[in-house]
């Protein structure tokens, strides 16, 4: 009995799913036909977003830089449901020259984009006259998506370069696995690609060996704009890689013959056939010599290959110590630096030191009519210090006070002469010692 459930479609498993995409409601929107511009722009507007974002993000996890509507349509299958308006999403993205048409294309790799864009619409006219193919029946190329995966796959390489004399050069088949690590699965896709690094000088393909039956991509150089032609070292190179690969698979299908004959061996051992097995025997040490010789050819090469690696690194170093030195005259010419002026200069800041040390012992002189002389003030200093120490007197005990017995009459306190310092303060005031009979005089008639 058939299932009525229809089938998860592909995309359910896509780990960026719309989070709008389980919500009935919105969905049904989304899917319907679209209504005029004029009705709602704003829904109009953010519908159309929501698609053509969505297939943009779908078409580059996947690595689908061509695409088709009935592809796109049935993708995006939800419920048994299909979408009803992508025709007028691919007729706005080719109006903005996201979606190019696969003859477009193939137009635009003969010539520029620049050129191929102003063909485009320097003649309207033929455009307008020449059949036009429904958008559900064109295929058409994703060129924003082309370009982005371009660039994956360049940086994907460079990130591989450990010498750039002679690593920017891989095999074909090394380069169509590391497509295949940017999400590029499909052979179309693929081919775009290598169409757009192509165009863009960004690869070249190239054939090597004697009989020019090896095929080979040389990718542009970490910090360069365009690639280059092989050079005689890459070539020399790549054919020792070759070589070295093609033993490699040799060694391999040796010991797996090793293998299948020690099983052969065994078994006829164990039928007891012993001159079968003799046989197989020798075959196998046969293997066995041709495996330890080519096992040496292939450390000899590996030594090979790493002496030229250090070579091509020690070119390096000294280019990098050149560069260094000339940097450095450079620098000592612009700024004036020589042995001259450095010994110049280190005498005038000399001279400098000495000026001002003898700045420095002129402010120390003293200064006005002071003529002491340290001499003799030292001495004095010597003679106190040589003069005995008088001992500390130590003060006597406070005498308690005897208490005293007043009366309770009132004591009148003495009369105090208010003449009885006059003298000293006439003296005070500069009178002479030579008329001391006036101050009783001055007293008595105060009086």
């Amino acid at each position: 009995m058939t299932s009525l459930t229809p089938k998860p479609s592909q995309v359910e498993s896509w780990e960026r799913l719309p989070s709008d995409w389980h919500n009935d409601e919105r969905m049904d929107a989304l899917f319907a036909f679209f209504k005029d511009r004029d009705l709602n722009p704003v829904h109009y507007d953010a519908k159309m977003k929501f698609w053509s974002e969505t297939i943009s993000t779908f078409c580059e996890d996947h690595g689908l830089l061509q695409i088709d509507m009935p592809t796109i349509v049935s993708r995006f299958r939800r419920k048994g449901k299909t979408p009803k308006c992508l025709d007028k999403v691919f007729d706005e993205l080719v109006k903005q020259n996201r979606l190019i048409s696969t003859n477009d294309y193939t137009n635009s790799q003969q010539s520029s984009w620049v050129s191929w864009s102003f063909n485009k619409l320097a003649s309207p006219i033929t455009s307008w006259m020449s059949p036009k193919t429904p958008v559900d029946q064109e295929v058409f190329i994703i060129k924003e998506l082309v370009d982005k995966k371009a660039l994956q796959v360049v940086e994907a390489l460079q990130s591989q370069v450990y010498v750039p004399t002679f690593d920017c050069v891989v095999s074909f088949t090394s380069f169509i696995n590391t497509c295949r690590r940017c999400a590029l699965i499909d052979e179309n896709s693929i081919n775009l690609v290598i169409s757009a690094l192509t165009r863009d000088k960004k690869i070249l393909i190239d054939y090597i060996g004697d009989a020019k039956d090896v095929k080979v991509v040389k990718f542009v150089a970490p910090g360069a704009s365009v690639v280059r032609p092989l050079t005689e070292i890459e070539n020399s190179v790549l054919l020792l890689r070759h070589s070295k690969e093609r033993l490699e698979e040799q060694l391999k299908k040796s010991d797996e013959q090793i293998e299948g004959l020690l099983a052969d061996i065994r078994r006829h051992l164990k039928n007891s056939n012993r001159t079968a097995a003799m046989k197989l025997l020798r075959k196998k040490k046969l293997l066995e010599r041709e495996h330890e010789k080519k096992e040496g050819t292939i450390e000899h090469l590996n030594s090979v290959l790493t002496q030229i690696e250090q070579t091509d690194c020690s070119s390096l170093v000294i280019n990098a110590y050149s560069s260094g030195v000339q940097a450095h005259k450079e620098l000592l010419r612009k700024n004036g630096l020589t042995p001259d002026a450095v010994d110049d200069m280190i005498d005038e800041v000399q001279e400098m030191l000495e000026n001002q040390k003898d700045l420095d012992e002129a402010l120390s002189r003293p200064v006005g009519n002071e003529t002491t002389d340290m001499t003799e003030l030292e001495g004095e200093l010597e003679e106190l210090l040589k003069q005995p120490v008088l001992p500390t007197p130590v003060p006597a005990a406070p005498i308690p006070a005897q208490k005293e017995v007043v009366s309770e009459e009132y004591i009148k306190p003495p009369e105090q002469d208010p003449f009885a310092d006059l003298e000293l303060r006439l003296q005070k005031l500069g009178v002479q010692e030579s008329t001391p009979n006036k101050v009783p005089e001055i007293a008595s008639s105060s009086q």
